[in-house]
């Protein structure tokens, strides 16, 4: 089926406004229509299309690694899907430059062995404009844009599409009256996919995060208190910290902060998020008023998601260098982020003499009804009423580090106590999320103001990197109180935590710590260098990749046909043939009622035509005896050698004699 004019060009720009490839699609759009207006072609084998497709498939690969390194999201194949019409282009480009305009379709499954043997009656050989054409719209669906705009532009050119192909039975009015109920009903229907769609992602991505300690819920966050078995940490490193003094180091950086637990669930009550305005540069965002006493350091990392919690120090007052599309803050002072990369780096300014989130809530002295007995036989036995705030801390850690262990052993809860009491009265090991929740909850039984934070601790420097690098297994829990009028972290799990964690790493850990290094280092470089740069050094790179492997053509035929004349290369010798009389054959066929469709070539016309005539063996005969004369008649038409003048003196004759024939019956 012929492509109508320019659709593909139209496609093409549609595409390039819909995913702002714009230097790319206008050039593709500019030489996938100009053949059209040229009539030279290349002479190309299934061989040299096996190759083309290789080339494809090369592309392909480059692009999917490109985008795993800058963006490891689960909407990379979203990604992908916007750079097909490039990663197909090349196929294309060559099939509207070859001489039959055509594709044998085996030739593009790499797995099947090259065919050799021509497809019997055309069965494998497919013209891809409107194939394209269609990956050109469906890439261009993958774009950014949400606005009505989009379905009224895709609508108008698939009605283009479909206008081309319409029967020429129904009126245009009626055919003009389907086409905008069909595309009503399209848009309510759309939009109920849509509304689908966003709702199977959430849960996808909720699925894809359970027990993920990387990304936590700013408002609610499940403990592992009280489960049973181990409890599994990754040793991936996730984000790195440098900076040029490690005074401040072990460092706690906080995630998410909440403040009421109950039945093994902590959340953020009454936490509305209000957006933070950037600066005029639209990368510098203030948490607070700007302090001249001042750490600074800098942190980058890829996040499993293009938005989430930025890893923030107690008293940060200042975000710089952040490139990110909104940012939202709490009054706790979680802080949410949205991005078009899941890569971000950015620098925090802070000072721990200053905090900036809002001072204790009746909330920040909650505890469970089911918990107060067993913390009161914990306060009554450390003897901790009437002591001052200071004596307090003192007792309540010293209590913890002599009496507790470290465990990432899941041991579950007694069936007469909660997780809580079974950890305070009966197991006394556990990982950082108990001693966070305990003392939390001892400090608020003793009229402390209490928060409970998730975050990470920073305490592994990099020789290897020479900054300090961030774990999976790195994700903390501690508490955050309320002393001299600010609020201060006070983490009472057992020193020894970090270490019990390292000695159960494995050796051959240091290769995927070179690997992940690796990663980082490109995704860092794409975000220095924008995708116009990408697309400008690709696209001059490609080009000269194009080159090269254009020289694999450069023995090919140049082929040019004018009006019913084949004219060969100047390095070739020059054959000229005459029309023949077979289209004849064709307007007799016609006027005999066997009229051939739009889209159907001659051998599939005979052959058509001889199995309805069943009725007449003697005209079914007639009409068999013409497959010969057509495989003459293409091989004067096609084959750049043309045929020579014995061969053409034999077709004239066999088309006149088979004329003579049919007259003679009819």
């Amino acid at each position: 089926m012929k492509m109508p004019p320019f659709l593909l060009g139209i496609a093409l720009i549609f595409w390039g406004w819909q995913t702002e490839f714009w230097i790319l699609a206008i050039p593709i759009a500019i030489i996938l229509e100009c053949p059209r207006f040229f009539s030279w072609r290349w002479d190309l084998s299934n061989n040299d299309f096996r190759r083309i497709a290789n080339f494809c498939v090369l592309l392909l690969i480059i692009i999917t690694v490109y985008i795993f390194i800058t963006n490891r999201t689960i909407y990379l194949i979203y990604n992908i899907l916007q750079w097909l019409p490039l990663i197909f282009f090349p196929l294309m480009a060559f099939q509207n430059y070859s001489v039959k305009e055509t594709i044998d379709i085996r030739t593009m499954f790499l797995l099947l062995k090259n065919p050799t043997t021509p497809a019997v009656d055309n069965k494998f050989i497919v013209n891809l404009n409107y194939p394209y054409f269609v990956i050109c719209i469906w890439s261009a669906s993958v774009g950014h844009s949400e606005n009505i705009l989009f379905y009224i532009v895709m609508v108008l050119v698939l009605s283009i599409a479909l206008w081309y192909i319409r029967s020429p039975r129904v009126s245009p009015l009626v055919w003009l009256s389907f086409i905008l109920l069909a595309a009503t009903m399209g848009f309510i229907t759309q939009i109920a996919l849509h509304q689908l769609h966003l709702n199977l992602e959430n849960a996808v991505v909720a699925w894809l995060s359970q027990g993920n300690e990387l990304q936590s819920n700013a408002l609610q966050k499940q403990t592992n208190m009280g489960a049973v078995g181990l409890l599994k940490q990754s040793n991936d490193i996730i984000f790195r910290v440098n900076t040029e003094s490690k005074k401040d180091f072990p460092l706690l950086l906080k995630e998410a902060i909440y403040n009421k637990y109950q039945g093994g669930i902590w959340v953020a009550t009454k936490s509305e998020f209000t957006p933070v305005k950037p600066d005029f540069s639209g990368k510098n965002w203030a948490l607070g008023n700007q302090l001249d006493n001042k750490s600074i350091i800098n942190i980058a990392g890829t996040f499993p998601s293009n938005q989430g919690l930025l890893k923030l120090a107690n008293g940060t007052f200042a975000i710089n260098n952040l490139s990110v599309n909104s940012l939202e803050k709490n009054p706790y002072g979680t802080v949410k982020y949205t991005s078009k990369s899941n890569s971000i780096a950015y620098q925090i300014q802070f000072n721990y003499n200053y905090d900036f989130d809002i001072p204790p809530t009746a909330d920040d002295l909650y505890i469970d009804q089911q918990e107060k007995a067993s913390l009161e036989q914990i306060i009554k036995q450390l003897n901790l009423k009437g002591k001052s705030q200071k004596q307090i801390l003192q007792e309540v850690n010293n209590y913890f580090q002599d009496n507790f262990s470290y465990s990432l052993q899941l041991i579950g809860k007694d069936k007469n106590l909660t997780s809580l009491s079974t950890f305070l009265l009966k197991t006394r090991s556990g990982h950082c999320e108990y001693f966070a929740t305990a003392t939390t909850m001892l400090l608020r039984a003793l009229g402390i103001p209490t928060r409970y934070v998730v975050g990470y601790s920073v305490h592994e420097f990099s020789r290897l990197e020479n900054v300090y690098i961030v774990r999976n297994r790195h994700a903390h829990a501690w508490a955050l109180v309320y002393l001299n009028g600010k609020w201060q972290s006070f983490d009472t799990t057992p020193v020894d935590w970090r270490s019990l964690e390292d000695a159960n790493i494995s050796i051959l850990a240091f290769m995927g710590d070179l690997w992940a290094l690796l990663v980082f280092k490109l995704s860092s470089l794409s975000q220095v260098i924008s995708i116009y740069d990408i697309l400008k050094y690709g696209g001059l790179l490609s080009l000269v990749l194009l080159i090269i492997f254009l020289g694999k053509f450069k023995n090919k035929k140049l082929v040019r046909r004018i009006s019913g004349k084949i004219l060969v290369g100047k390095n070739q010798k020059a054959i000229v043939t005459e029309n023949t009389q077979f289209d004849l054959i064709e307007k007799a066929l016609n006027n005999s009622g066997l009229i051939r469709h739009p889209s159907e070539s001659l051998k599939n016309w005979i052959i058509r035509i001889q199995q309805e005539l069943t009725n007449s063996d003697l005209v079914s005969d007639l009409i068999m005896e013409l497959l010969p004369i057509i495989e003459l008649y293409y091989r004067d038409r096609f084959d750049p050698a043309g045929i020579n003048a014995t061969e053409k003196l034999q077709l004239n004759a066999a088309i006149q004699a088979w004329l003579n024939k049919y007259r003679q019956y009819h």
